[in-house]
Parts: structure tokens; sequence; C-alpha cells
């Protein structure tokens, strides 16, 4: 191995040592040299770059072993790093979603956050998630050829079970967006039979009966949020965001700092704003949790 790349077998050595301190599994024997133990699905910066088509999303690329939160990494250096930046971990310890819930974050999901610097105001930040949402749901459906629907506000969902969560996190100053911290976990390789029950989560391993690569959906959803993100302001995005929703016909329950709403979700508007009729009334509801109550007989 050394003389194939010119160079020392210290240098051979230090170079598996760093692989090593990556989580690969290489063997080692005397005059034989490296073999690689086995096929690893690890979060390798270098080598999601390496296979990154993007002009300038995860450019700036972080992987770690384990963190609190990658939204909370994202944030801390939001202010000073590129527009693009891009946080991953192998687990969260202290993963969040909605309203400050706990989010399971074990190893094989992709827990991923986007540092993105738009130049818009406030009143228009909503279409980051419609675009983040919509790039995601292209990747699931393109990559693996599934039946992924958006749930309002920013779930993913199959046959009703949750495979992906968005948490987009803001900071601004007057009317303008300063920066954009958007996360994402991905029930990607991860065993869910242990979650509660009520929490109705599958995983893509479970769906389609085998492990995906991770670093191959990485690469196609930067891809994909790269492009829906140049676009969002488009009547073309909004279409497809609306399209791809199974939410719209649901009977929901909303819970917000107003109290909760009860009613059928009849449209979902331009501006981000879920529709609901409720008691012969149309009221809009733009921020809020969102529950989809079953119909009679269902499970």
């Amino acid at each position: 191995m050394a003389s194939c790349m010119g160079i020392s077998r210290a240098a051979v050595w230090k170079q598996i040592q760093r692989l090593r301190t990556k989580g690969y599994e290489i063997e080692s024997s005397t005059r034989k040299g490296y073999r690689l133990a086995r096929i690893h699905d690890l979060l390798d910066a270098d080598i999601i770059c390496e296979g990154l088509r993007t002009k300038w999303l995860g450019k700036d690329l972080r992987c770690f072993k384990e963190v609190c939160s990658t939204n909370d990494v994202a944030r801390s250096i939001a202010r000073e790093c590129q527009n693009g930046t891009v946080v991953l971990a192998e687990t969260q310890t202290r993963g969040r979603g909605r309203l400050s819930r706990p989010w399971a974050s074990p190893p094989g999901g992709i827990w991923m956050s986007l540092v993105l610097k738009p130049k818009i105001s406030l009143d228009r930040a909503y279409r980051i998630n419609m675009a983040v949402s919509v790039a995601v749901t292209r990747s699931l459906c393109a990559l693996y050829d599934l039946d992924v629907g958006i749930k309002w506000p920013n779930d993913l969902l199959i046959e009703g079970r949750k495979v992906c969560g968005i948490l987009m996190e803001i900071s601004a100053e007057v009317d303008c967006v300063d920066w954009a911290v958007v996360g994402l976990g991905i029930n990607a390789n991860i065993d869910v039979s242990g979650f509660p029950v009520e929490w109705r989560s599958t995983s893509l391993r479970q769906e389609l009966g085998q492990e995906v690569s991770r670093i191959d959906l990485i690469q196609k959803i930067l891809l994909e949020v790269e492009e829906t993100y140049q676009s969002m302001h488009s009547k073309d995005l909004y279409e497809e965001w609306r399209r791809r929703s199974v939410t719209l016909g649901k009977q929901v329950r909303i819970t917000s700092a107003t109290g909760d709403l009860s009613g059928e979700a009849i449209d979902l508007a331009e501006d981000g704003a879920l529709v609901i009729r409720a008691e012969d009334k149309i009221k809009r509801v733009l921020a809020g949790d969102c529950i989809h109550l079953r119909a009679p007989g269902e499970t």
C-alpha cells in the first residue's frame, strides 16, 4: 500500500489510525497489510462532500459523533459561519421537536441541521420550512419510491406514521431574517419498535425491509434543498407543498398558545396557514401543534 501510494509505511499507519478514530473497523495483519472488516455507513464529512453536487449548501459540513442537539450547535455558530453550513451527528443526547418535546436520536438516524441566511422579511420565513419539507419529501420518494406526505406544519409521514420531523429556529432583526437553523430528524436505519406507541413512528429500514445509505440520502437531500430554497417564493413550490399534504381533508385538532381548535382542514394558504372549518366557521391557523384525528374504525 505504501509503495503504491508513494508514501512511507508510517504515513499509511497514521491514516489507518485516523480512520479508526472515526469508527471504521480495520483489521491488520503482519506482511499482509490492512483490511476493512465490514462496510460501514458512518457519517464521514470527507466522503459526503466528495459526492456532493451542490453549489453552496453543505460545502462547510461538520460531523460529530455525539452532540446535545445539532440545532444547538448550528445556532451557536450561525452568526459567524457561512450560508449553507451543515451540522451532522451520529447521536443526540437532547434532541428535541416542536414545543421542546424530546426527540429520540439513536445511532442509525440522520440528525442534521442547516444554517440558512436568506435575505427575506420575517413574514416570509415560513417559505423556508415549506421548501425544506418539499425537498426531503422529493428525496425520499425519488430514492425509495415511498409514498411520503407532508403533515402540517412540519412532519413527514408514511401511511400515517412519522418518518421525519423538521424544526426551524430563526433569529431576526427588526423585520429581516438574520439566519434560520432548520433541523431534520430522519428515522433512517433505526429500530422504532421501542418507541412509545403514541409517537406513531416508522423508519426507512422498517418500510423497505433493508438499510439505506445515509450518505446517499444526505447528498440527495442537500441537492434538493438547494433547488427548492432558490425557488422558495415561487407559485410552483407552494402548489407542490399543498399537493403533497396529508393534512388536507382530515379532521384535526390544533393546539396553540390561544387554545385548542378542532375541525376539518380544508385548505393550505400561500402564507403557510392551515384553513379549518370549525362549527360552520372558517378559521386560519398560522402556527400550532396539529393532531390528525382518527376516523371511526381507524387504527
